[in-house]
């Protein structure tokens, strides 16, 4: 059976993530981090690049759907379980964050953001 983009593990994950990004709730979004992205990366930094993204929008995003989602690509990871592009819309912008979810310990995480549609 075929999953839907937004019911593998990536695309559940990278879900959560990008609503709690539009819920505002930065602290929740970088607890699904990985450590060494954590290490990188501030739940103040996160704020920012995610309100710079969406900042010339019209309105508040009112719109999260993962698109898309990999299983595979060239710089695939051992511990690496999949990729996933979440749209994030609302009036007057429609962006994304792109991300890649890695098992740590016992729990999927995410150990690379990209910001923006490519």
């Amino acid at each position: 059976m075929l999953l839907e983009p937004k019911d593998t593990s990536q695309g559940i994950v990278g879900n959560a993530f990008a609503n709690a990004l539009v819920a505002g709730e930065y602290d929740v979004a970088y607890n699904m981090l990985s450590t060494s992205l954590q290490a990188e990366l501030s739940s103040p930094e996160l704020k920012e690049s995610f309100e710079s993204m969406i900042r010339y929008g019209r309105s508040a995003p009112n719109y999260v759907e993962v698109m898309s989602v990999l299983n595979d690509w060239p710089d695939k990871q051992p511990s690496d379980i999949g990729w996933a592009y979440v749209a994030i819309c609302g009036d007057g912008f429609s962006e994304a964050v792109s991300v890649v979810v890695t098992q740590e310990e016992t729990k999927p995480v995410i150990s690379d953001i990209d910001w923006g549609r490519p």
